[in-house]
């Protein structure tokens, strides 16, 4: 997310940029404090989402188009060359 972040304005000419959080909310809003400028929106995933957008592990970046249909699947490091 740090990556994502510090790269915001040039991802987000192209793309509406959410991260979404898998993990315990608490811990969560602790390590975003401690970790990101706060420029990046942040969500968190619900049961039915992860397996909808068949979300198996993390980090995981997607890209969606308008309908709804996943157009790329990155799982890892994304190279910033989007």
């Amino acid at each position: 997310m740090p990556l994502l972040e510090a790269n915001l304005a040039t991802v987000s000419q192209n793309y509406n940029v959410i991260a979404l959080a898998h993990s315990d909310k608490d811990s969560t809003m602790t390590w975003i404090s401690e970790n990101l400028v706060g420029e990046l929106e942040i969500g968190f995933s619900t049961p039915e989402m992860r397996d909808n957008l068949k979300i198996i592990g993390q980090p995981i970046s997607l890209i969606i188009d308008t309908d709804g249909t996943i157009l790329s699947r990155e799982y890892g490091y994304v190279p910033n060359d989007l």
